[in-house]
This record gives C-alpha cells, sequence and structure tokens, in this order.
C-alpha cells in the first residue's frame, strides 16, 4: 500500500470519526480537579407591556459563584457550586429584598460539558433548588458545532451550537419539551399565541475552560384577536470569570454515588418544578371571598355591560377551585336571588364536577318552573363551556335517556350535551371514535328514526348541528332531500354548520339538485341555504358560470334570484380575485349582462360590513335576509370575530317566519309556493352562541296566537330574548424559563348579553315596526405571573368595551310592500388597562407600575343598499 493510500484512508476513517460523533470535544482546562474558579453572576428580569419594551421593571439578582472541582478525571468531574453575597433590588424603584437559602452549597455531576444529575442538600426549598438549577446550567456548553439534545431548566430541548471562533460560541434552543398544562381553544380567533426565543453565547479560553456566558430568554403572550395586546417576559443571565483559578480540596471516594450518600445529597435533574407561593390567611381565590368583592357586577341591571362581564373573568378562575359545598351556598344566598341567572353561568363555564353537582342538585333535580329556567340557563353556559369532561357528557346522556315531561328543558338538554361532546370530541388525543362521543352519536341517530312528529325530529337535528360528526352527513343529506318542508330546511341548516372541507364533488352536485331544484321542488330556505354552501365551497369559473345562468332562467322565485345576486356581490366586495372573474363571466354573456336580469324583483339582501378594528379586535356584521311575498322569511344577523384568514361567529341572531305573507299582500302574482303544503303562521328567534345552537324562542305558532298578540299588544314592549354571560378566550399554559422559573400564562374572556326585542302591528294602518337591541358588556384579561422564595410578580392586561347593536325595520303593505331596514352601531369606549406588581420578600414595599388608556368609538348607521336607501325615503315621506 502506497504512502498516498495510507494517509488518504487515515483521513477517511478520521473524517468518519467526527460525522459520527465520537470524537470527544476537548475540554482543556475546564473545571480541573483540585481548582476552584470565582464567577460573578446576575440575573435581570424584565416584564411589561408587549407593545411597549423598552419602559423597564422588573428585579436584579446578583451574587458571587464559587465553582469547585472536588473529584473526577477528565471527562466526568462532580462540580461543588456555592452562592456567596446574594443581592436582591427592583428595577427601576431600588427595592431592596432579601434572598434566603442561596448560600448552601450544591452539586453538580458534569460530563464532557453535560450536567447529568445535582444534588442537593435535605434543608434546600423547592424554589431555592429551582434557583440554583438556573445557575448550573450555565456550564453546560459544548465546543463541537452541531445539534445535540439537552436536559436544562427550560426542558429537554433541542440545542445547536455555532462557533464564531476558537474561542466564542452561540447556542440556541428550541423545541424545549416542558409540562405546558396547555388549554387552548380550538377556535383560532381566541387563542393566544405565545412566541419566544432562548440563546446563549458564550467565550472560553485556549485551552476551553469557561470565561463569560451570556443566557437570554424573551417571551411575549399575545391574543390572537388582538395580537399587540399582552405581556412580555425576558431573563438575562450574565457570568464571568474572576482572576484565575484557587487551589481547593477534593473529595474521595469509588464513583458520584459513594460521595453523594457519604454527604447525604438528594439527587435531581435539571428539570425545574413548578412553585406557587402559598396563600396568606389560607385565603387565595377562595370563592366565597371573591363573590362577596364582585356580586353587585352580577345583578341583572349589569347584564350586558362590562362590570359584569370582568367579575365573569375573576370568578370562573375560583369557581374551578371550589367545592359542591361552597357552590351551593352562594346558589341558595338570599342575596343571590337578584343574580342567580348570572351565578348559573359561572357554574357552566366552570366544567367541574363540583359546580355540575352543585347545579344539578340545586337545579336539574327539580320540576318548579323558576328553576326549569334556572337549569336551561346552566345547560346553554354548560354547552358553550370550553373544558368538557367526559363524566359530565355520561350523566347529561343518563338525563336524555329519560325524557323529561319539560319540552323546553329536554331541547335544551340535548342540545348541551350535542355540544359538550364536539368539544370534547376535538380535544387532543380524542376523536368522534372515542367511546362516549359514539354513545352520543348513536343516541341521537337512533332518537331521529323513532321520531314520527316534524318538532320531534327537529330537536335532534339542532342536537347533530351542535355535534358536528362527519358521520352523519349522509343522514342530514337524506334528510334535506326527502323531508317536509321544515325537517327539510332544519337539515340544511345543520349542513351549512359543517366544515366545507368535507364536501366531495358527489355533495357539491346534492346541493346544486337541491338548489337548481333538478329533481322536485324544495322550499326556497333549502335553496338559499345549499346556495351557500356552494358559494362557501369558493366556485372555480365553470361553477360559478353555472350557478350565475340561474339569474336568466324561468324559475319565478324571484326572492332566490335577488338572494343569489346580493350575495355574488358581497362576495365580489370580499375578494376581489372573484369579483374579477365575476364580471368576467357576465361580460361574456349578453343576455345576462342586462337590466332585466341584474336587477331581478325582491327585498332579500345580503351583505357583510365591518363592526370593529384596531385598537379593538377585528369583527364583522354579516346581515341575510330572505323574504317572502314581501315579508321575512328567513334572516340572520351574525357577528364573526376576523383574525387572519379565519371567521369565528361569537353570536348569530336569527329571526324566522311563515305564513305572514296573507297579511301583507292579497295579489302576488309571482309569489310561487314552495309546495303544495299548507303554510303554518309562525315566528320566532333562533339564536347561535359561538357556534352552539341553542333552543328556540318561539313567538307564535297559529293565526290565532298572531292575532292574540296583535290585539292584546303584548310583543309591543322590550322583551327580553337572551340574557347571560359567557366565556370567550379559556387559555393557559406554562413556560419554564432558563432561570429556574415557570411563567403561568392565561388569557380569560367574557361576553355579557343582553338581547331583547319588540314588535308593533297596526292591520288598520297596514304597517309594522319592529326593533332588536344587542347589548354587550365584552371583558379580555391577560396575564403573566410567577413565584419564587424571594419574589411574587404579577402582570395583568384588561380590555373592556360595551358596543351595542340595533336592528330596526319597518314594512309598510298598504300598497306595494315596502322594508326599511337601519342598522345601528352607537357610541361605546375601550379600555385598555396595563397592571404590575413585583412582591420582593424582606421588603415592605410593592413595586407597581399601572397605566391607562382610552379610546372612543364613534357610532354609525351602516348603509345597507340603495334599494333599503329608497324604500326608507318612501316610507319617511308616508
Amino acid at each position: 500500500m502506497t504512502r498516498t493510500m495510507k494517509l488518504y484512508l487515515h483521513l477517511t476513517i478520521l473524517l468518519s470519526l467526527f460525522e459520527f460523533g465520537y470524537v470527544a470535544p476537548a475540554f482543556g482546562d475546564a473545571f480541573r480537579v483540585g481548582t476552584e474558579e470565582t464567577f460573578d453572576f446576575s440575573n435581570v428580569v424584565h416584564v411589561g407591556n408587549g407593545k411597549n419594551v423598552t419602559v423597564p421593571f422588573g428585579y436584579q439578582t446578583h451574587a458571587t459563584v464559587i465553582v469547585g472541582s472536588v473529584w473526577g478525571d477528565d471527562e466526568s468531574k462532580l462540580l461543588k457550586i456555592q452562592v456567596q453575597n446574594p443581592s436582591l433590588v427592583s428595577i427601576p424603584d431600588g427595592i431592596v429584598g432579601t434572598l434566603i437559602g442561596a448560600e448552601s452549597p450544591f452539586y453538580a455531576w458534569w460530563s464532557l460539558g453535560q450536567i447529568k444529575e445535582v444534588y442537593f442538600v435535605a434543608s434546600d426549598s423547592l424554589p431555592m433548588r429551582n434557583f440554583k438549577k438556573g445557575i448550573c446550567a450555565l456550564f453546560q456548553y459544548q465546543l463541537l458545532d452541531g445539534t445535540y439534545s439537552e436536559v436544562d431548566p427550560s426542558g429537554e430541548c433541542e440545542t445547536k451550537y455555532i462557533s464564531h471562533s476558537s474561542t466564542r460560541y452561540h447556542k440556541s434552543k428550541g423545541n424545549c419539551h416542558y409540562d405546558a398544562k396547555r388549554m387552548q381553544r380550538s377556535e383560532y380567533g381566541l387563542r393566544s399565541n405565545l412566541k419566544t426565543s432562548r440563546s446563549t453565547d458564550f467565550t472560553v479560553s485556549t485551552d476551553g475552560a469557561l470565561q463569560k456566558i451570556k443566557s437570554q430568554d424573551y417571551v411575549k403572550y399575545l391574543l390572537n384577536a388582538q395580537d399587540r395586546f399582552g405581556p412580555y417576559y425576558e431573563s438575562i443571565m450574565q457570568m464571568n470569570a474572576q482572576g484565575s483559578t484557587q487551589k481547593t480540596s477534593t473529595l474521595e471516594g469509588s464513583d458520584i454515588e459513594e460521595i453523594v450518600k457519604k454527604l447525604a445529597l438528594e439527587k435531581e435533574t435539571l428539570l425545574t418544578e413548578e412553585y406557587k407561593s402559598p396563600c396568606k390567611d389560607n385565603n387565595c381565590d377562595n370563592i366565597i371571598s371573591v363573590f362577596k368583592q364582585l356580586k353587585n357586577s352580577l345583578t341583572n341591571d349589569n347584564v350586558g355591560k362590562e362590570a359584569s362581564a370582568t367579575a365573569m373573568v375573576d370568578l370562573v378562575q375560583a369557581a374551578r377551585k371550589a367545592k359542591k359545598e361552597d357552590l351551593v351556598r352562594i346558589l341558595k344566598a338570599k342575596s343571590s336571588n337578584d343574580m342567580k341567572g348570572q351565578i348559573v353561568d359561572i357554574l357552566g363555564a366552570a366544567q367541574t364536577m363540583d359546580s355540575h353537582q352543585a347545579a344539578k342538585s340545586e337545579l336539574l333535580s327539580s320540576s318548579d318552573d323558576e328553576n326549569m329556567f334556572l337549569a336551561e340557563r346552566y345547560l346553554q353556559a354548560l354547552a358553550i363551556g370550553t373544558r368538557p369532561k367526559k363524566e359530565i357528557i355520561a350523566d347529561l346522556l343518563e338525563m336524555a335517556l329519560k325524557e323529561h315531561m319539560n319540552v323546553k328543558f329536554y331541547d335544551s338538554l340535548i342540545q348541551c350535551m350535542a355540544a359538550v361532546t364536539r368539544r370534547y370530541a376535538q380535544l387532543e388525543g380524542n376523536s368522534y371514535e372515542t367511546e362516549v362521543v359514539k354513545k352520543v352519536v348513536n343516541f341521537l341517530e337512533e332518537k331521529i328514526d323513532e321520531c314520527s312528529r316534524d318538532d320531534c325530529k327537529l330537536k335532534f337535528i339542532r342536537g347533530l348541528q351542535n355535534l358536528k360528526c362527519p358521520r352523519t352527513v349522509d343522514r342530514l343529506i337524506k334528510l334535506a332531500q326527502e323531508s317536509t318542508k321544515a325537517v327539510s330546511v332544519a337539515a340544511m341548516k345543520a349542513l351549512r354548520s359543517f366544515s366545507v372541507y368535507l364536501w366531495n364533488d358527489e355533495f357539491r352536485a346534492k346541493f346544486e339538485d337541491i338548489f337548481f331544484q333538478a329533481s322536485k321542488r324544495y322550499d326556497s330556505s333549502a335553496r338559499t341555504l345549499a346556495l351557500d354552501i356552494l358559494l362557501d365551497l369558493k366556485p372555480d369559473q365553470d361553477e360559478l358560470s353555472h350557478l350565475v345562468q340561474f339569474l336568466k332562467s324561468k324559475d319565478k322565485a324571484y326572492e332566490v334570484k335577488q338572494y343569489l345576486l346580493q350575495k355574488l356581490r358581497m362576495a365580489a366586495a370580499q375578494c376581489s380575485e372573484f369579483g374579477a372573474m365575476l364580471k368576467n363571466i357576465i361580460e361574456k354573456d349578453g343576455h345576462l349582462n342586462n337590466y332585466n336580469t341584474l336587477a331581478p324583483k325582491g327585498l332579500s339582501t345580503a351583505l357583510s360590513r365591518k363592526f370593529s378594528t384596531a385598537p379593538s379586535f377585528n369583527a364583522s356584521l354579516t346581515s341575510l335576509q330572505e323574504m317572502s311575498g314581501g315579508v321575512l322569511k328567513r334572516g340572520i344577523v351574525d357577528l364573526t370575530l376576523d383574525v387572519s384568514d379565519e371567521k369565528m361567529s361569537l353570536f348569530t341572531l336569527g329571526l324566522y317566519a311563515g305564513g305572514m305573507s296573507s297579511f301583507v299582500s292579497s295579489n302576488d302574482e309571482e309569489q310561487v309556493t314552495d309546495n303544495n303544503e299548507e303554510e303554518d303562521t309562525t315566528a320566532g328567534m333562533e339564536l347561535s352562541v359561538q357556534g352552539v345552537v341553542m333552543r328556540p324562542l318561539e313567538f307564535f305558532n297559529g293565526k290565532g296566537e298572531l292575532m292574540g298578540h296583535v290585539w292584546s299588544g303584548t310583543a309591543s314592549e322590550p322583551t327580553p330574548a337572551y340574557q347571560a354571560i359567557t366565556l370567550l378566550q379559556d387559555n393557559e399554559e406554562r413556560f419554564a424559563s432558563h432561570n429556574g422559573v415557570t411563567l403561568a400564562l392565561s388569557s380569560t374572556g367574557a361576553i355579557s348579553i343582553d338581547l331583547n326585542g319588540q314588535v308593533t302591528m297596526s292591520l288598520w294602518g297596514r304597517n309594522a315596526q319592529s326593533k332588536v337591541e344587542q347589548n354587550t358588556g365584552i371583558s379580555m384579561t391577560s396575564r403573566l405571573s410567577f413565584d419564587t422564595s424571594f419574589a411574587s410578580v404579577d402582570v395583568r392586561f384588561s380590555s373592556v368595551q360595551a358596543p351595542q347593536l340595533h336592528l330596526s325595520s319597518a314594512l309598510d303593505f298598504s300598497g306595494d310592500p315596502a322594508l326599511c331596514m337601519q342598522l345601528v352601531q352607537p357610541k361605546s369606549t375601550l379600555k385598555h388597562r396595563f397592571v404590575g406588581t413585583i412582591d420582593l420578600i424582606g421588603s415592605k414595599h410593592q413595586a407597581s407600575r399601572k397605566t391607562t388608556k382610552t379610546f372612543k368609538l364613534n357610532g354609525l348607521t351602516h348603509l345597507l343598499n340603495r334599494k333599503n336607501n329608497d324604500m326608507c325615503n318612501l316610507i319617511s315621506k308616508s
């Protein structure tokens, strides 16, 4: 073998050893056994407003750290670490605190740059051990570029090392696995976003010994709905070598375990454990005391205002820790009579077994009318809750199997069970194949099969709508295509609520069949709902062209044509690409591009308007009004939260009516009956809160009931339709910082709603007026807090607002029907508040910062369309 070949072979072997990581890094004089080094240590912690990080507020710890290598060899050593002269001071106030228990020595097993284990004396407290682990982790480093798996106070992390020179290195950490205890809402718009950065820069001597270390953790905790609203945390730890190494005494032992046993030390890893300071007077977050402080905000007069929403945020946290006995005590107290509905809302939002048992024992087991009303309200609150439990679902199913005599209560029970089950199926680790979920699905499907009356089927179809199980879509399609008008429309409403990702070409064909009435006649509401789904599927040019051709068809359902045209215009206004495609289709077709086709008769409308923007959350109002014979047949006003490209319905108000055309006009030749069924005279309200469909509120059923309302005037006074306080944000998680601190992060929001309406009707003057007022109070809180043995830090952001929405309509049917609608947002204010507090142990004073900013939001009347304006002018002149 030639010399060249031998040299090549040696180089190949050497390179392969580096590639597979078999070459140990040369740490040289790092922690030479029998020597000790002195370091200057500091940890600066800043907290505050994520929007303005330039204002310093926090604390600093400072100490001298002595590290001696007391046993081992070149690769594996036992380090004795001692903290001396620790100090603590707040920033920038200069308040001085004390660090107690820091000076007892602790030990670390250091092996080739990694800390394998840490050893403490028994007297070291949990928070002080966490503090020392943060210091110890600074001595964990590598001198070869690459990616490693390391365990430190942040968790088990993927760590990347990059060398800037032979003595300067950069280390970044990511994918840290830690028990984060994360709880997030499934809806993107109501989640929180944790932005983090973890990095370390260090310098070593030419012999590989540590000289300087600077480690930084940076965290921002922001709401998706308001991405500039929330706290931040920054921790910078620095360690600088002082002077030269000194000699130190060593320990005798055959291995580390023998030495640890001799010193009576307790073994741990670098992973930290969360610490929560003990309650003062054992009264922290006690539900009774919190309720006493906030109960004035829960009165009926405060529903629909900021005060009740803010109280809900604090009370839910306390209720989740409360025992059944305390919750029952609050519910039964005489002073609670004026706020029982709001207390029930809190029980439903808490979603613990204690809160459920409290509600069940006092409300669900009673048949008293007042208790039945409160029991329904509890079920509605439980349905919107965000922390479902298997045990509660099983209990609701057991109750549902025994059909309740109270029809309204049983309907609410079905909707609650279905909604809670859906949220449970969406939790990580669960699915619609989870055992308890399958039982609920089977129950609802069996009940629909057993029903012989429409009102029975409608109840369980709404249950399927709240459940949203993909397995049930075939059944709903069949109900939409083969059932009576009422059942068909209800099935289409349920299908409309499912994700568009479920619909393939086969389903698209079925929705087209319903819209175009290819196989049979369908109710106009079923057709417009099918149209909504087809447009949600984002049609391409050919599919859109096929839909638009309907405008020039001979179909006499002019309101359906008007609805299609209004939806197309709304979609074109929201998406420029869709608008360009629609314009191109119309301009290419002369029969389509004319006034007769593009201005059909009809009063149906579809529009979307901005409800709020920054500094408040981004929200839109969508209003869809399907008319029939000059009166409203189906209408909704939907308030949606808009975050990125996703929309989430916060509150939907739906109105429906049937058989009313005879009161408006007796001569409507173009009116087309949807089928040969005689239409009942009926009207009511449908509510959906955060995507959960409630039991409908029926105004009247039959002409006799209608005339009774007209002559008695019982509908002419404002009547409450829905009052409740429900949770919005409900997120929490933990973040383990490199300095041994565990941050508790949470965002909690609540919305308080008071919805009322009134209707007046004059058969003599042949006109009618209606008004629906929605008063809301919104409160959102984002919080960052942590406890150590020497400091307690709490940072809170709150945002409160009380937006209102008034929808009024005037109908004149003395001649050709004219309908004037007005959608008004009165002026309101938005308040942002920041409160930060730092309590240092050993200090009598608290460091605090408070800021408040108020925004005045102007009121406005939403522009609907020109046709509506013309009719409003016409009615105002008459």
